[in-house]
């Protein structure tokens, strides 16, 4: 149930806690598939939105570096369009490459496997937190309370993944994510673990609106949490993201 109170105070707040916690979340679920791919030995880099990783010396091997100078001088070139030279330089330093350099897709899979991963551990120590606190029967939510809330919301990221997911199918885009990735992987329909995520990642969201949020703060939380999710994404990946990295 909800009922149409609304407090512009909090409102405020919240959009701004929603801002803040949608860069939190989106770096946060990075390190998640950092922090695998350092488990097995790889060199890392963060981005905004995403993370790469390579073989330690990848970055420093003479074809690479060979690779990444034809990419930069060719760029926005078609390989077949390339005169046969510059075609048969970059099939040898890929060979050369390929030959120093294995990536191990048990560990790509792991890898891919670690930002959702790390988003439902937080989103399961949001929950840890909220049923230590409730077992008080506090009528107010403090400070800690509110904590929970917004780390059990991490589950959020699963439901706007596969409702990103079905817009790009809908428009003809083609559909990128490690949940798509994952089931790839392990030869599955491309959308099994989307969906699987989702509905957990929903039932989450559902429990923590209508079970924990106050009913007198439920349209307030609402709405501010849409448009602070919009707003913090469109900060971060538009142009603040972009600056820092």
């Amino acid at each position: 149930m909800i009922t149409f109170n609304f407090y512009i105070n909090l409102f405020a707040r919240f959009i701004i806690v929603f801002i803040l916690f949608t860069v939190i979340g989106t770096l946060s679920h990075e390190f998640g598939h950092i922090a695998v791919a350092k488990y097995f030995g790889y060199e890392t880099e963060l981005s905004y939105g995403s993370m790469i990783y390579y073989p330690n010396g990848y970055e420093e091997d003479i074809d690479v570096k060979k690779f990444n100078q034809l990419n930069e001088e060719h760029f926005g070139q078609n390989y077949e369009d390339l005169d046969l030279s510059i075609q048969e330089e970059f099939d040898k330093v890929i060979a050369n490459i390929e030959t120093k350099f294995n990536w191990n897709e048990k560990h790509s899979l792991y890898i891919f496997i670690g930002g959702p991963a790390q988003t439902f551990l937080t989103s399961f120590l949001g929950l840890i937190i909220i049923f230590y606190r409730r077992s008080y029967l506090k009528k107010k939510l403090k400070c800690l309370d509110w904590l929970g809330v917004m780390l059990a919301l991490f589950s959020l990221r699963q439901v706007f993944n596969i409702s990103t997911g079905i817009i790009k199918k809908i428009t003809g885009n083609e559909i990128l994510g490690d949940e798509i990735y994952i089931s790839r992987f392990l030869d599955l329909n491309d959308w099994l673990i989307s969906i699987i995520t989702a509905v957990i990642g929903f039932a989450i969201v559902i429990y923590v609106i209508f079970k924990v949020i106050p009913l007198k703060l439920r349209f307030t939380f609402i709405l501010s949490g849409f448009l602070g999710g919009i707003l913090g994404y469109l900060i971060w990946f538009k142009y603040l993201g972009k600056l820092l990295f």
